[in-house]
């Protein structure tokens, strides 16, 4: 199998797993080690080492045994593949690498269960950040406590392989702008925009979730190149009280603020006394609206908080309790 290239090696969900697995364990195992670890044949573990090997990105080894006899093949993950896996890298195929990733999202999509009332887009999205913080989680960063730009830095190195136009673009105080994605789904912006905007979305979202700092993303225009800008914003963990779970929900984003207040008086009608009603809304104003007609009205908000849908379209939620 000699020549396999890194792409190559990486196009199949398992052997990406065990590579991820070597990186994190940091040690060498045997065909084994592994074979235990993810259920596999020996054989079948076998080959995948050993292809991970001819790509270069384990190397191989052998470790005495303490029993004696012949000593056992060991595979351990190098330390310097990170930088072999940047675009650019000799021998490095860059097409061969995003077409390996978009048949895994494929497969993803398709292996996702088609009920529950959700759409097309909704389970792309579900299958792209799946895909985003597997590839985050094989470069073995961690992201936990770092300042939103650094995350942003890991999570675009972690797509690079893939998208080698990957960047951030620029920064604010509490927002990150990335570009170079798009190219990885152009061609599927020409058929069907909503569905290459959502793996789009789902693949940064999961990336970033990966990397320890999940994120709502939004347009915010184009790079200088014509490239989309993807604003990537932290999400603030949930208080203890906006986890109740809602009796009902409306979605007014797109709708002018009196509108919403109005569906959302019809939608908590409905409800019981102590009832949460979640409400999605946008745009400057909108929490303070709705607090006051919960005010007046006699109901507790619970909650505001930033927050993303199925599909990864942010808003702001909040949580409304029906009064007595």
């Amino acid at each position: 199998m000699a020549g396999v290239t890194v792409a190559k090696a990486l196009g199949s969900s398992t052997r990406a797993d065990i590579f991820s697995h070597l990186r994190q364990v940091g040690a060498a195992l045997t065909v084994r080690d592994v074979a235990e670890a993810f259920d596999l044949h020996p054989n079948v573990a076998r080959t995948h080492l050993e292809t991970l090997a001819d790509a270069g990105l384990v190397v191989v080894g052998r470790r005495k045994n303490p029993a004696g006899g012949r000593p056992a093949k060991v595979y351990l993950a190098r330390d310097e593949v990170v930088g072999d896996l940047e675009a650019g890298a000799p021998g490095f195929d860059a097409r061969a690498a995003a077409s390996a990733l978009l048949v895994r999202l494929l497969v993803g999509l398709l292996g996702e269960p088609a009920g529950g009332g959700r759409t097309l887009p909704s389970r792309a999205f579900e299958a792209a950040a799946a895909e985003g913080r597997r590839l985050a989680a094989g470069l073995n960063v961690r992201g936990d406590g770092l300042p939103l730009e650094t995350v942003a830095q890991e999570s675009v190195r972690a797509l690079r392989p893939h998208a080698p136009e990957a960047r951030v673009a620029k920064a604010g105080a509490d927002w990150v702008d990335v570009a170079g994605i798009r190219g990885l789904f152009r061609s599927l912006h020409d058929v069907r925009s909503d569905l290459a905007d959502a793996l789009e979305r789902g693949l940064l979202s999961g990336a970033f979730a990966g990397a320890g700092g999940p994120v709502a993303l939004t347009e915010a225009g184009a790079a200088p190149g014509g490239e989309q800008l993807w604003r990537a914003r932290a999400v603030a963990p949930a208080s203890a009280r906006a986890t109740s779970t809602p009796a009902g929900a409306i979605d007014a984003r797109g709708q002018q603020r009196e509108t919403g207040v109005v569906r959302a008086m019809r939608a908590v009608t409905g409800l019981r006394s102590g009832e949460v009603l979640e409400v999605l809304t946008e745009g400057p104003g909108s929490p303070a609206a709705f607090a006051r007609w919960a005010d007046r009205a006699g109901h507790e908000l619970l909650g505001v908080e930033r927050a993303v849908d199925a599909t990864g379209r942010p808003g702001i939620r909040l949580l409304i309790r029906k009064g007595i």
